[in-house]
């Protein structure tokens, strides 16, 4: 639907400006014949003075005039934060060869030659007007979606601030409640002290997971950078995920290369990055999972985290939609699969705050491995030539190994691993 209702528009206010008084009187009555309001001005002078005292829907200009010619007053209209958008029309009858170029240069949007071909004049008014009606209409949706966005984001914002509080202590007082049923040996309202404390986290990550993508959306995610082992991240990723593993039977095994460096990150995002990715691979996959979790410095001085499994891999068609916020295979009200399908872009978008790259590959009944690859310098040594003896290291486990792309994902995995 149109944001404006064309039959309801007032006639289009048109100041012409030309220092011919027959062109004037000629130009005036074609236009007011065909129903515009018309402004008249002698020189480019007057005609910013009217410009700015009244409103007008167009300019049609002569280019040749005494003192401000049409191509000042157009470069004028052009730089007012007032008349910025305000569309111009240049007439002339120079026969430079760049009077075109420099009309258009200056901010017009339609040239015409004098002598005046009167049809070809009403139709390029009626162009003009039209274009410059359905900018206006753009505008106004720019400004809508964007007002919306921003009014959206902040409210996500106070919204998930607001319910973290009162989460934190259903969680807390969750937990009291099943140290005391622990102790009093009551299983069954032990049992349901899980539940809430299980009901409160799943709530808390989703609320947690809405408002940072609400920051990804809206800008750079905020980072709090320290220095952290690769080990201490592995072990806080599956810290998030111990009780998945155990009722799903998962067997993890990992390899960490490279014991002698640290990552300079966002330790509790990063370490969720990797958590997340863990619990895609085992809540689409059958129970029993087996998932491998590895990093290794490459040829050219990146740090690779590799996440492994052998679930049953993501239909090639769909490698691409996943990545999009709130997405699954299924997101009716009746699938089986909790969540808000905001893990992977999440994964993609705390990896892109670090400057780094997320790479995902996955075939259908073998698996799906993702690799988060971090650019060197956020990579710190701990001893003086540790960095030599790392990169030398990994330069024989990783030989021929100069390019990572989706196209050769799985043998980078293969050789990380």
């Amino acid at each position: 639907m149109s944001l404006v209702d064309n039959t309801k528009l007032e006639p289009a206010s048109v100041l012409l400006v030309d220092d011919d008084p027959i062109m004037c009187e000629l130009a005036q009555a074609k236009l007011v014949e065909v129903g515009y309001n018309v402004t008249v001005a002698n020189n480019g002078e007057d005609a910013l003075k009217v410009l700015f005292s009244d409103h007008f829907d167009l300019v049609i200009s002569d280019i040749d005039m005494p003192g401000m010619d049409g191509f000042e007053l157009t470069r004028r209209i052009r730089s007012s934060a007032i008349l910025g958008d305000l569309p111009v029309i240049v007439i002339t009858a120079s026969d430079r060869a760049d009077v075109a170029a420099v009309a258009f240069e200056a901010g017009a949007m339609s040239f015409l030659d004098k002598p005046i071909n009167w049809t070809l004049f009403s139709h390029a008014v009626k162009f003009v007007l039209r274009a410059s009606h359905d900018q206006k209409e753009l505008r106004v949706a720019r400004d809508q979606a964007e007002a919306g966005a921003k009014f959206k984001d902040s409210l996500m914002s106070v919204m998930s601030h607001e319910l973290r509080t009162p989460l934190n202590a259903i969680i807390g007082f969750g937990q009291l409640l099943r140290e005391k049923f622990d102790l009093e040996n009551d299983d069954q309202y032990q049992e349901y002290s899980d539940y809430i404390i299980d009901g409160g986290r799943r709530l808390l990550n989703s609320v947690s997971d809405m408002l940072l993508a609400s920051d990804a959306r809206s800008g750079p995610i905020s980072l709090n950078e320290v220095d952290t082992s690769l080990s201490e991240l592995k072990e806080l990723a599956l810290s998030y995920v111990q009780k998945e593993i155990e009722l799903n039977k998962v067997t993890i095994s990992s390899k960490i290369h490279a014991e002698d460096l640290e990552l300079r990150c966002d330790r509790l995002l990063v370490g969720r990055a990797i958590s997340k990715i863990i619990d895609n691979s085992i809540k689409f996959s059958p129970s029993g999972v087996k998932l491998f979790l590895g990093s290794t410095v490459l040829k050219d001085g990146r740090l690779a985290i590799v996440i492994r499994d052998n679930g049953p891999g993501i239909p090639r068609d769909t490698l691409n939609t996943i990545l999009a916020p709130f997405t699954q295979s299924d997101m009716s009200l009746r699938r089986s699969k909790e969540g808000l399908g905001l893990g992977l872009p999440l994964v993609k978008a705390i990896t892109a705050s670090h400057g780094g790259t997320f790479l995902l590959d996955s075939k259908v009944d073998e698996g799906t491995q993702i690799i988060l690859l971090f650019p060197k310098k956020r990579i710190v040594y701990k001893g003086k030539n540790a960095q030599n003896n790392s990169q030398n290291t990994n330069q024989d486990s990783m030989q021929n190994e100069t390019k990572q792309s989706s196209a050769n994902i799985e043998e980078l995995t293969a050789k990380a691993g």
